[in-house]
């Protein structure tokens, strides 16, 4: 009984791969670049404006979007996404770009994450903020190496520093240094890396 279980769920695993190589060949053609196999339930929006390096784990239920077009003005905006080398972007993801974004080689974005260098207009109090103008802010870079922990909100023109962490639930509007964990809202610099002293030192700093 074991075995035939077994042999149910390797054959289970195999459709689910040969069926995202197969959506990975009809798909490829409409990416600015893309160079690995993405899961089928990864939801992309305008991927003629996203390029997708080598050995990039993008899990399920997904959103990544270039938003062109603020209705009803048509091509409002001129974004690009790269997404590089090594990268693993986990489920539930949002990921909307007007500007730019760049996300370096092997960084680590677990789930339930938001990115967006976009916000909507709300200065005219008589008119429903969903029907005002967006604009963007970015661009965005999270440079490599660095981890973004679950639920975190990166927002507007913000750069994420080499092998920074971002603790979960971090709302983060302001640029992280190098080699540093932040944490809370608004986000503020709660560890740093000593070179001299080869170790994390605790500290309580605001962004600047």
């Amino acid at each position: 009984m074991k075995i035939k279980y077994l042999s149910f769920g390797i054959k289970y695993l195999q459709a689910r791969i040969n069926a995202d190589r197969f959506h990975h060949i009809i798909y490829k053609s409409k990416f600015r670049k893309i160079e690995s196999i993405i899961s089928r339930k990864v939801d992309f929006k305008n991927p003629q404006r996203i390029s997708i390096g080598k050995n990039v784990n993008i899990q399920s239920y997904t959103w990544i979007a270039a938003m062109i077009n603020d209705l009803p003005v048509i091509k409002a905006f001129d974004p690009w996404i790269e997404i590089q080398d090594g990268v693993t972007i986990g489920r539930f993801c949002q990921i909307t770009i007007s500007n730019g974004l760049v996300i370096e080689s092997d960084v680590l974005i677990t789930e339930g994450v938001l990115i967006t260098d976009t916000i909507h207009g709300y200065e005219d109090v008589g008119t429903p903020i969903l029907r005002q103008r967006m604009f963007n802010r970015g661009p965005i870079r999270i440079k490599q190496g660095a981890w973004i922990g679950n639920g975190a909100r990166i927002v507007g023109s913000v750069t994420i520093g080499k092998n920074s962490i971002v603790g979960a639930n971090a709302y983060v509007d302001k640029d992280v240094p190098d080699y540093c964990m932040v944490g809370g809202i608004p986000a503020r610099i709660l560890k740093r890396y000593d070179d001299k002293a080869g170790k994390w030192v605790k500290c309580r700093e605001n962004l600047a």
